[in-house]
């Protein structure tokens, strides 16, 4: 485990992890499949997969082909911990199975959309190779920029992407900004997972309803009212 990576985790958090470890754990994947959107954060064990079960639910009716997945940067097999299982109940949704996975070139490059919890993530993706950065996100700072304009008709997701993050430079993710993040809540209670949560559902909301904007409803004719006024029939009842 490396140290750097954990260097924003707690001492609690840390010997959370190292216990669990010595236990074993599953053998990776094998194969990878083809994602569209990947969720990165830490471990692949709290954050990034309630992000990638909240983004495939609100999927289901507004693009059911879009591929969901996360990764992170510590585990390979490693279950999602248990207060994310339970935070993600109330949402009627269930991550019991969910095993973590590392980042790799292989996982990414076919992606069209990478988003991390902070900017930590989007450096350690970027670090894999460069080409990564103009589809790579934090989440909250997607969602702020996805308000200069939601994806138009006929858009592809890729051209959305590449347009709402042309303003920006690699060199802008040096330091951390806790208003573009979501925080970690790994290590403590219940209702920090919950808040978690809640604060994920709220950008991955925020996200569909820009790349998958409802098209506005189409404008009727109004009927002309019959002779005699608006109120003829009532009139002749």
């Amino acid at each position: 485990m490396s140290s750097g990576l954990l260097a924003g985790w707690s001492e609690q958090s840390t010997a959370i992890l190292t216990t669990r470890s010595r236990s074993g754990t599953c053998e990776a994947p094998t194969t990878i499949r083809a994602i569209d959107i990947v969720f990165v954060c830490t471990g692949n064990i709290c954050r990034s997969p309630m992000a990638e079960a909240l983004l495939r639910a609100r999927l289901v009716d507004v693009a059911p082909a879009v591929t969901v997945g996360s990764a992170g940067l510590l585990f390979d097999g490693r279950p999602a911990e248990p207060n994310a299982v339970k935070a993600m109940s109330r949402y009627g949704l269930d991550i019991s199975t969910h095993t973590a996975q590392k980042i790799s070139l292989e996982l990414l490059q076919g992606a069209s959309l990478i988003l991390g919890m902070e900017r930590q993530h989007v450096r350690e993706v970027a670090a894999l190779d460069a080409a990564l950065f103009p589809r790579s996100f934090t989440l909250p700072e997607l969602v702020n920029l996805g308000e200069i304009g939601d994806r138009r008709p006929g858009q592809s997701l890729d051209d959305w992407v590449h347009e709402i993050g042309a303003v920006r430079s690699p060199d802008g993710y040096a330091a951390s900004d806790p208003r573009l993040e979501i925080a970690d809540p790994m290590g403590r209670s219940l209702r920090a997972f919950r808040a978690c949560a809640v604060a994920i559902d709220q950008s991955v909301t925020a996200l569909v309803a820009s790349a998958w904007p409802t098209p506005p409803p189409s404008d009727h004719p109004v009927a002309p009212a019959p002779s005699g006024g608006i109120h003829a029939d009532r009139d002749r009842r």
